[in-house]
């Protein structure tokens, strides 16, 4: 046999080591796709548990969540990550968007959608809310359809509020109060008069406007640690990636390398996905001048309030309410007795008869340090109001969660303050619903994010873009 005719067996190629600091959804979204893409993952967080900023706990036998979260259609990336996740059966999605609005003493209004092509979908229900007066309904249709015409990457619509734009439409005082922060306060985190106007147009454009199903709502049936940190544990543990909880990250530096717990790991790539108020501590201080405007993005806290009552007392999955000291509550019952295992089962270890319901207030500047027993009374008494039959019922159990810093703040002017993935230090990149996404701190975001860093990652370690642009580069290219 001819040796010319045998052919040297090539070396493998190594897979690329990526390192990815923080273990929130950006964080386990970017694990994944750099698994996914065929690097060798190494996930740092410094909590005992993944997640981030959705997380669960158990309290008497019961599971909570630190906060409610709630999608849209409109959310392909993060519906995608709950695919790859296995968790699809453990979601309800409305099969037509339908929100409830309760107020005291009143007929219950509802916000929902048609079949009808966007944006009429949404015109009957404006015709017919309630909480408005005839006036503010037809110029709230004529408000929504100049929302359309806006560019939410316009850097000019990023320097307005959105609540002063909506004055300047002619929107009255009861019409932002009882409309448009409906949906603004959720989902940006801010009242109207503080939110970015950029930011309200991509929330009202991408989630109601441009197409007639995007805005359908979405939510969880199980423990949030159980849908996103546990089920995102398998997949990465499953694809050969290795999970350090309580891991002290104390630097990223050049090379790249992350040092955690004293020791120091070189990566071909590190996707840092920590809070934005996190990034300075980790960076050498070489790089920190040009972040140190971060803090110029602020917070945003949130505050939920959960009670046990010994028998239903709402009879819908969740509401908004108007005229109350409450901005939403949702019916979490299902989800305090799911019994931890995949199936999705709940717990027969409590009363069938008991509902357990949490009342969700976004921006909560005001009322992030009161006492939880002043605010525990305050919502038992404004729930009294909305929901007549709990005036009848005992409380069980009643519990306060607060993010302090749960967001940042979407003000006007932020646009310009958040930064791409890329960053001045080669294999470096940045993941967060903080980062420029387009969209506010919300779980799309987030995935969105880490997909994106994970791809320019991938794409770093294969040599296909070994350079980066500083983030001042970034904001004169974008503005460009």
């Amino acid at each position: 046999m001819s040796t010319a005719a045998i052919k040297p067996t090539a070396e493998p190629v190594a897979a690329p080591k990526i390192a990815v600091v923080g273990g929130g959804l950006a964080g386990l979204a970017a694990a994944i796709a750099a698994a996914d893409g065929g690097a060798q993952v190494t996930l740092y967080e410094r909590a005992p548990r993944l997640g981030g900023a959705t997380w669960s706990f158990q309290r008497n036998g019961r599971w909570f969540d630190n906060g409610q979260h709630v999608f849209m259609r409109c959310c392909t990336e993060y519906r995608a990550f709950l695919d790859r996740l296995g968790a699809t059966d453990q979601v309800t999605e409305q099969p037509r968007l339908s929100v409830p609005v309760s107020r005291p003493g009143r007929r219950r209004a509802r916000i929902s959608r048609t079949g009808a092509p966007a944006p009429l979908h949404l015109a009957r229900s404006l015709m017919r809310y309630g909480p408005l007066s005839v006036t503010d309904r037809v110029r709230a249709v004529r408000t929504a359809l100049a929302l359309r015409r806006l560019d939410p990457d316009d850097p000019d619509t990023d320097e307005m509020s959105f609540g002063g734009w909506l004055r300047f439409r002619g929107e009255s005082d009861r019409a932002v109060a009882s409309l448009w922060d409906l949906i603004c306060l959720p989902t940006v985190n801010l009242r109207a008069d503080d939110a970015s106007l950029s930011l309200a147009v991509k929330v009202f454009r991408t989630g109601l406007l441009d197409d007639t199903d995007s805005a359908d709502l979405g939510w969880t049936r199980v423990p949030l640690s159980a849908l996103h940190g546990d089920a995102a544990a398998r997949v990465i543990t499953d694809q050969g990636g290795s999970i350090q909880l309580q891991a002290q990250v104390e630097a990223v530096e050049h090379g790249p390398s992350v040092t955690a717990d004293g020791e120091r790991v070189d990566a071909d790539a590190v996707i840092l996905a920590v809070p934005h108020d996190a990034v300075d501590d980790l960076l050498p201080p070489d790089t920190v001048a040009r972040q140190a405007e971060l803090a110029e993005l602020g917070i945003s806290p949130i505050v939920n309030v959960h009670f046990v009552f010994d028998r239903q007392i709402m009879d819908v999955p969740f509401t908004a309410a108007l005229d109350s000291p409450v901005q939403f509550v949702f019916d979490r019952t299902e989800a305090a007795h799911w019994a931890g295992d995949e199936s999705g089962e709940t717990t027969d270890a409590h009363s069938r008869d008991e509902q357990v319901v949490a009342v969700s207030q976004s921006a909560a500047f005001d009322e992030i340090g009161d006492r939880p027993a002043e605010m525990i009374e305050r919502y038992q008494s404004a729930l009294a109001d909305l929901f007549p039959l709990s005036a009848e019922a005992e409380v069980l159990d009643a519990v306060v969660t607060r993010e302090h810093r749960a967001t940042f703040a979407g003000r006007p002017g932020t646009r310009r303050l958040r930064p791409g993935p890329n960053t001045a230090i080669a294999g470096l990149f940045l993941a967060g619903a903080w980062t420029d996404t387009g969209w506010p701190a919300t779980m799309e975001g987030a995935v969105r994010s880490g997909n994106q860093a994970a791809r320019m990652a991938l794409d770093f370690c294969r040599g296909a873009n070994a350079s980066t642009l500083s983030w001042q580069d970034q904001r004169e290219r974008t503005i460009a």
